[in-house]
C-alpha cells in the first residue's frame, strides 16, 4: 500500500484468436475493436449499411413512440 491507499491491480486482457477480417454478425465486441455503431474495421459494405439502417429505423421508431406518448399524455391531462 502506498500512503494508506489500497492499489487494485489491473486485469490483463486475454488474447483472442483471430478468425478473419470480416465480422461474424452480432457477436459483440468480445475481442475485436468496435467502432461507431458496432461496425468493426474490415466489415463488409452490406453489413455496414445494414447496421446503419437498423439504427436509423430504431431512432425513427423512438421518435414516433415519444410523439405518441406525449400526445396520449396531453389527451389524458386535458391540455
Amino acid at each position: 500500500m502506498v500512503d494508506g491507499k489500497l492499489i487494485i491491480p489491473v486485469l490483463n486482457e486475454v488474447p483472442v484468436n483471430k478468425k478473419g477480417h470480416t465480422s461474424d454478425g452480432c457477436g459483440g465486441c468480445s475481442g475485436g475493436t468496435c467502432g461507431a455503431f458496432g461496425i468493426r474495421a474490415g466489415s463488409e459494405k452490406k453489413e455496414v449499411l445494414r447496421n446503419i439502417l437498423i439504427f436509423a429505423i430504431m431512432g425513427i421508431g423512438m421518435l414516433v413512440g415519444v410523439y405518441l406518448i406525449v400526445k396520449l399524455l396531453n389527451l389524458v391531462a386535458g391540455n
